[in-house]
């Protein structure tokens, strides 16, 4: 029986080698670049849905007033004129010929009859009118807007209200605008007929009882959602983005805004299956596309090892252990042999594992940090506090607030505030010591991880950073301040959890007690407050 070549020995290991080398590699790329690139893909679908609804909001708050500037020029009108029912149904008709804000107009008196109505409705004329927003108009006696109601007609509708007075002052009734939401009415006009989006996104619109005024399926309007924690923030006046799981039980990725004339707020959405799927696709496709060139190098490796002995003996003993305990592929020793195929095989290798070390700890450097500040993110803050707690490590954590920061965004807008945020980083990691972590808890909230501090060192430090912002101008031109909240670990805190609730309720009292101000956390659940 013939002997097996030995060439074709050194192919094979080499090729099993180097396929084992470069799939690994492959494999972690693929998964942390699935991780950062979902993270990633995460934030942008919440900002643009944030900047959406802030669009909409903009629009929205824009109709509501000219609704409400409409109605009052009307109320002014019957002010100066003394006209009859016949001349008020003929002044209505004019006004929705001219204006297409409402689905109808009307005329009440002081006594809640209706004195006229456009689109003309002889049988309703006369009639008094019973819904409690009718009451509210004719008690108060000032310029309102409805909550959802049925009418007696059975629409579902909202009535823009404003008081008629005669030249003397005295009260004549209202005149009144409506808009019928399961009908085709100015705001599906002006936000639009939303069509099934290919990612399953969609807007809403929800009034400030979290009663739904707006949404694609007509069904659900009128329906009150105020079970949906985004809905809850609207109510109470916050704006912002994050992950919901709605009312249906589907996880959204969303984008809200207020209205401030009316209190609405507009929910832009994106299903969060459809990004994780996007994000599924995008590293099959990278990895696709990486194929072809893995079998160009290991055909180029096979047919080279036809030509090499010895050398490729040392290279494949090399190649053997290019993959390291934790994934990463160590550098190739240095080979001069007089064999020039093996050395330009070593060249060409050496290359491609540099670039895909390279890439790797591109990535996970992008998983490790918020991208907007460059300090340390959420996810590794948790490892490292972990970590700690296995050591049984002490340590101090300063939980960081800039102070009225949404003002800030309202004012100058949101790129000035992520460069309020930048400059507030910048001035964290300047007064840090070098085995202190500076991370970005979450939106204008920082944190700082002190390990082997006292409180009243952790307390120094606060103050450092607390004055230092103080005393110096901001991106916005102006000077903005920080309140700060300190707890330490462990001090009788028996979770990673509870320090952080230490930390925050500190953080709450220094709001409470009037800001710009560091508060400690003690024992005995007191806390230990500087003033600024």
């Amino acid at each position: 029986m013939k002997p097996s070549k030995k060439g074709f020995k050194i192919s094979f290991i080499i090729s099993s080698v180097v396929l084992f080398s470069v799939l690994m590699t492959l494999l972690i790329n693929s998964f942390v670049g699935y991780q950062a690139e979902k993270t990633s893909l995460y934030s942008t679908t919440q900002e643009l849905n944030r900047i959406r609804s802030d669009e909409l909001s903009r629009t929205t708050q824009t109709i509501i007033l000219s609704m409400k500037q409409t109605v009052m020029a009307s109320a002014q009108y019957f002010t100066k004129e003394h006209s009859s029912d016949e001349a008020a149904q003929e002044q209505l008709d004019f006004l929705m010929s001219t204006d297409n804000l409402f689905n109808s107009v009307a005329l009440v008196d002081k006594s809640g009859s209706l004195r006229a109505i456009s689109p003309r409705n002889s049988e309703i004329i006369g009639q008094k009118l019973t819904s409690q927003a009718s009451r509210q108009a004719l008690e108060l006696q000032k310029p309102l807007m409805s909550e959802p109601y049925r009418a007696v007609t059975n629409r579902l509708i909202i009535l823009v209200s404003h008081p008629v007075f005669d030249t003397n002052g005295s009260y004549n009734g209202f005149i009144s605008g409506t808009i019928y939401l399961q009908e085709p009415n100015s705001l599906k006009k002006i936000l639009g007929e939303q069509s099934a989006a290919t990612n399953g996104s969609y807007y809403y619109v929800v009034d400030a009882a979290g009663n739904l005024i707006y949404h694609p399926d007509p069904e659900r309007i009128g329906e009150n959602v105020l079970a949906n924690p985004i809905v809850q923030k609207i109510v109470a006046g916050g704006g912002g983005q994050g992950e919901v799981n709605n009312t249906k039980g589907v996880s959204y990725l969303v984008g809200y805004s207020t209205v401030p004339e009316t209190g609405w707020g507009i929910v832009a959405q994106t299903p969060k299956q459809y990004v994780d799927q996007s994000t599924k696709r995008l590293i099959t496709s990278m990895a696709l596309y990486s194929l072809p060139f893995l079998i160009i190098v290991l055909a180029l490796v096979l047919w080279l090892s036809h030509k090499l002995s010895q050398p490729l003996s040392r290279l494949a003993f090399i190649a053997s252990g290019l993959n390291s305990a934790d994934g990463r592929s160590k550098e190739i020793p240095q080979i001069d042999h007089w064999n020039y195929e093996a050395n330009e095989l070593y060249t060409a290798i050496a290359k491609a594992f540099h670039i895909m070390n390279k890439r790797t700890e591109e990535l996970s450097f992008e998983a490790q940090t918020d991208p907007l500040t460059g300090l340390t993110n959420r996810r590794t803050m948790d490892a490292i506090l972990g970590l700690w707690q296995a050591q049984s490590r002490s340590f101090c954590v300063i939980m960081l607030d800039l102070d009225h920061f949404k003002l800030v965004n309202d004012t100058y807008g949101h790129q000035v505030g992520d460069q309020v945020l930048q400059f507030t980083a910048d001035i964290m990691l300047s007064e840090k010591r070098e085995q202190d972590y500076c991370c970005r808890y979450g939106g204008e909230e920082f944190t700082m991880l002190l390990p082997d501090v006292t409180e009243e060192q952790a307390y120094l430090l606060a103050e450092r950073i607390r004055t230092c912002i103080e005393g110096m101008d901001c991106p916005t031109g102006k000077r903005i301040t920080l309140s700060l909240g300190i707890a330490s670990y462990p001090n009788e805190v028996l979770s990673i959890q509870r320090l952080f609730k230490n930390a925050d309720d500190a953080l709450y009292q220094a709001k409470h007690n009037g800001r710009n101000q560091t508060v400690v956390y003690t024992n005995a659940s007191e806390l230990t407050i500087t003033s600024s």
